[in-house]
């Protein structure tokens, strides 16, 4: 079968970063005898800027085994919340169809049997319907994230009341996305009620009886992880996008105000976007405490965990986030947790015995969390191993993607 992948957040072959979920997800697909299409932005989301990529390449990550991508041109934009983003993605979907009917037609590229198209972003899966009309494939949506849900807290206090109706527009999109696909996967145990919801869907023969479920998986180091809180300072890490819905602030004031203290804590944090400023400037009065190493590609982000003891979650479950990808990179590495997500990645945590929670907005909350790791190393090398046991478990992409793969071909 020829199937096309549609996620343009994800970082590609070629740029360095580390594989995530549909480039393991092609890899898996192509392993098990199928053509498959990428289909991304030329923007990078994460670092703000045109990718270094030709625009249709081969990506051979074994002979005789790769997958095409192709990268639709995108208008920039300088901020995760704004009109410029939802601008930029109303192109891209549309770009998107556009060149998918020109090289459809011209016979430079197979036509496909599936189109998987993640959400978000909301547009791109009215494109890929229209495509179904005119071609006869079937339409997968693969939802990663709750949109608009987390949009709400990021409305003015005054209007956050008003949320439901202001995004009203965005929540009609969803919903014809998940009442109209052939098949649809969710990442999170917890967005199966909201797809259910959302649709209006009843339980039914069929496949959309059932969204299923398959979680953010992640490639596991081979070599086992060196015992965690041996050194004298115990060294916290953040890996991540930088973003105004993150509680980055909390965290930085924490760790200045421990380290000026005296405790014997730092904090390494990797990543970019829009409080990229802000940890700049933390970083340099901390004294060393804070150290901010900007984006880093695959080899560097897994030396930089290597290195690192305990793993911070920094995030409002009012966000809408189940479980976000660096749990999953923290569990890989062998981190023991700290975490102020609530719900599903609470109970996952808990159920493994590898963390710590914390209540986000308030510095004293991660400070006691962060205190209990520095005053009890064996706690620390405790909850690491178990973190790297719940990768395991949970995380581990070779049980995943070949699971999804297998799915994704015989759902619709």
């Amino acid at each position: 079968m020829t199937i096309w992948l549609n996620s343009p957040f994800d970082p590609l072959p070629g740029e360095g970063g580390r594989p995530l979920r549909y480039w393991l997800l092609a890899r898996s697909l192509v392993s098990q005898g199928h053509e498959v299409v990428w289909w991304s932005s030329d923007f990078h989301h994460v670092r703000k800027a045109k990718r270094s990529l030709p625009a249709v390449y081969r990506a051979d990550d074994s002979p005789g085994r790769g997958f095409e991508v192709r990268l639709v041109p995108t208008q920039p934009y300088a901020t995760n919340v704004g009109l410029a983003r939802w601008r930029s993605h109303a192109a891209y979907a549309r770009r998107f169809e556009r060149t998918a009917r020109e090289a459809g037609a011209a016979g430079a590229i197979p036509r496909p049997d599936v189109i998987l198209v993640t959400l978000p972003p909301l547009g791109r899966f009215d494109a890929a319907a229209r495509l179904k009309a005119a071609w006869g494939c079937r339409v997968v949506l693969d939802v990663q994230d709750a949109w608009p849900e987390n949009f709400q807290q990021l409305l003015p206090g005054p209007v956050k009341r008003l949320g439901p109706a202001v995004l009203w527009p965005l929540s009609r999109i969803a919903r014809r996305a998940y009442r109209e696909a052939d098949a649809v996967s969710v990442v999170s145990g917890c967005y199966t009620e909201l797809v259910r919801r959302a649709a209006g869907l009843v339980r039914r023969a069929g496949p959309q009886a059932e969204p299923a479920v398959f979680r953010l998986g992640i490639s596991l180091p081979d070599v086992p992880q060196a015992p965690r809180g041996k050194a004298a300072t115990l060294r916290l890490v953040y890996v991540g996008n930088l973003g105004v819905s993150y509680d980055i602030p909390t965290m930085l004031e924490s760790v200045k105000a421990m380290a000026a203290a005296g405790e014997p804590v730092s904090l390494d944090i990797a990543g970019d976007g829009d409080l990229r400023p802000a940890v700049e400037e933390a970083a340099r009065g901390s004294h060393a405490a804070i150290r901010f190493h900007g984006y880093l590609d695959d080899v560097r982000l897994r030396r930089l965990l290597a290195d690192c003891d305990v793993g911070i979650v920094p995030m409002f479950s009012r966000s809408w986030v189940a479980v976000p990808n660096k749990l999953a990179d923290y569990a890989a590495a062998g981190l023991a947790i700290v975490s102020g997500l609530e719900g599903e990645t609470a109970s996952i945590v808990a159920e493994h015995a590898c963390g710590i929670g914390y209540e986000p907005g308030r510095r004293e909350s991660l400070a006691a969390a962060i205190r209990r790791y520095a005053a009890d190393r064996p706690l620390v090398a405790r909850h690491a191993a178990a973190s790297r046991r719940m990768a395991e478990q949970v995380f581990d992409a070779e049980k995943i993607y070949p699971a999804m793969a297998r799915w994704l071909v015989t759902s619709c």
